[in-house]
């Protein structure tokens, strides 16, 4: 069903409404109805297309989800899962996931089937590891792993060719992992409040860049080749250690925004950035 027709479909707002007319339910909410687990019943609505079923208390989820065939988007936001039966990575359909303030320790090899999955939300849960199975989500074009527990991601990563949207914000990254630089059409990164210390020259790479979040790290110096960012409109460098910015600033014609609020300047530099960029906002 077109999105816009499904947009005009009624949405049921309870299990027991939705059965009667089942072959009719496309749009059902759950939200905050004290389900425990996502049970057999919700699985017989066989034409669902959304649903919502964030801020409950679900721990599992019935193998018979995978009845589910016509699943397009599933909000699970805000409950106590942590695992998926295999039933659920048969869901071909499926292009927004949220998962957000889960338990989830990983992101299982299953997600790899996911062919279509456009948006993947799991920030807030306990990830560790990211199985590199994630290489077959080429339909993924929004991937939000903030407030985590990653020390690393894997080489596979690379393999994303529609990723535009990347959050990595609050987790344990020591360093900027080499998969991003050949994330080619990636325009916005996330990676702030992270252990960072320094970033390679590969940085210069990543031309498609519009936004880098990169403050609270402990960066004391940056690349030269940051300039090459020149699509770049927001770039937040606040609360390092920085003392200096690269030579050639006024490369970035499109820099609308810098933060570097948080650092250490001297006033000469300060001075020379701004004059450097006329157009943008400098915000020390």
């Amino acid at each position: 069903m077109p999105e816009e027709t499904l947009s005009s479909t009624k949405v049921y707002y309870s299990v027991a409404e939705a059965l009667p007319e089942k072959s009719n339910v496309y749009r059902l909410n759950i939200r905050q109805q004290n389900y425990y687990s996502f049970t057999p019943d919700l699985c017989e609505l066989e034409n669902l297309q959304f649903i919502n079923a964030m801020k409950n208390h679900m721990a599992d989820v019935a193998p018979e989800i995978g009845r589910l065939q016509n699943l397009q988007e599933i909000n699970f936001r805000e409950n106590k899962l942590r695992a998926f039966p295999n039933s659920f990575f048969t869901l071909s359909n499926l292009k927004t996931l949220d998962l957000s303030r889960n338990q989830f320790t990983e992101l299982s090899a299953g997600f790899g089937k996911l062919k279509k999955l456009e948006v993947l939300l799991l920030h807030e849960n306990l990830l560790r590891n990211i199985s590199p199975e994630i290489r077959k989500m080429k339909s993924l074009s929004a991937l939000n792993l903030s407030h985590n527990q990653l020390e690393m991601l894997p080489p596979q990563m690379a393999k994303l060719p529609n990723l535009r949207d990347l959050v990595l914000t609050q987790n344990n990254l020591r360093d900027v992992p080499e998969a991003l630089y050949k994330l080619k059409h990636l325009q916005n990164l996330a990676l702030n409040y992270n252990q960072l210390s320094e970033l390679p020259e590969q940085l210069g790479k990543m031309q498609e860049l519009r936004s880098l979040s990169l403050s609270y790290n402990q960066l004391k110096t940056l690349p030269e080749t940051l300039v090459k960012l020149e699509n770049l409109e927001l770039l937040d460098l606040g609360y390092n250690q920085l003392t200096a910015l690269p030579q050639n600033l006024e490369k970035m014609q499109q820099l609308q925004t810098l933060i570097l609020v948080g650092n250490n300047f001297p006033q000469a530099e300060k001075l020379r950035i701004k004059a450097a960029l006329p157009k943008a906002t400098v915000l020390f």
